[in-house]
């Protein structure tokens, strides 16, 4: 071990979904670390019941904030599957985060907005204090996503639409692989990027009986998630103060380098 490379000999589990792990894993595995890779949420497409409303009443809005990655490959997604264009949106965006926002880029869109920490409790303090204002917004989000929001900018007297774009899902197919390797390897550290894979994870972990995980490691993306792993009585201590991919994987690389000092 190298203080170049404090993660060697360091097994690392990440369940971040197919696609959105690559950079991560380049990070951790740079470091020297060991990585095993199992998805334990997926996304897909949702028709919502009320998205012809939304989609009829896209050139109202004056503003569409966007929470996530996934929220704006969707919203796109939607748009293109139900044959509207997207230069029929007038709005401004908001994004939550520099990841989310750079991926809006790729759709050729700016964000023009974003709040200082990316979280949606950020943004809802964010609404009160009036530093966000607006008449009419549009959130496109996960079937799992909070109305925090929705609900900060409906108290200080704006309009907020939601719309569900995708959902996430527990792939099935991975559920047997967690729990060998779980039985079989030594896991040092265990990554957490939504509260939903901490969730699938028990789900795993349960039905199989399995009582392996011991006093690993656990380190979440950001508060949220870590507080739904706290729930589960999970040992926590990295969670870094920005809630990017990037951030967690400087974050592990840290805290290892530290136990080393």
């Amino acid at each position: 071990m190298t203080p170049e490379r404090p993660l060697v000999d360091k097994h690392i589990l990440v369940t971040r979904p197919r696609g959105q792990a690559g950079s991560f894993i380049d990070k951790i595995e740079a470091a020297g670390g060991m990585v095993h890779f199992v998805p334990l949420i997926a996304f897909r497409s949702f028709a919502d019941r009320r998205e012809r409303d939304r989609l009829q009443q896209l050139c109202t809005y004056d503003w569409i904030i966007l929470t996530s990655k996934n929220g704006v490959d969707f919203f796109f997604k939607r748009l293109e599957e139900m044959g509207a264009a997207r230069t029929t949106i007038k709005a401004r965006f908001a994004a939550i985060g520099t990841e989310t926002a750079a991926v809006l880029k790729g759709y050729g869109f700016q964000a023009d907005y974003i709040p200082k920490k990316f979280s949606a409790d950020q943004f809802a303090k964010e609404i009160k204090e009036g530093s966000f204002e607006a008449k009419k917004v549009l959130i496109p989000k996960g079937n799992l996503a909070r109305t925090l929001i929705a609900e900060a900018l409906r108290r200080e007297g704006m309009i907020a639409d939601e719309w569900i774009v995708y959902e996430t899902y527990f792939p099935e197919e991975e559920k047997k692989h967690l729990v060998d390797l779980l039985q079989t390897e030594k896991t040092d550290v265990i990554t957490f990027t939504s509260p939903s894979s901490v969730r699938h994870f028990m789900k795993a972990v349960e039905e199989a009986g399995s009582h392996t995980i011991g006093q690993t490691v656990v380190a979440c993306i950001g508060p949220v998630t870590k507080k739904e792993a706290d729930h589960f009585g999970f040992h926590t201590p990295i969670c870094p103060d920005v809630y990017t991919s990037e951030s967690l994987a400087e974050a592990i690389i840290r805290y290892f380098r530290k136990e080393e000092e």
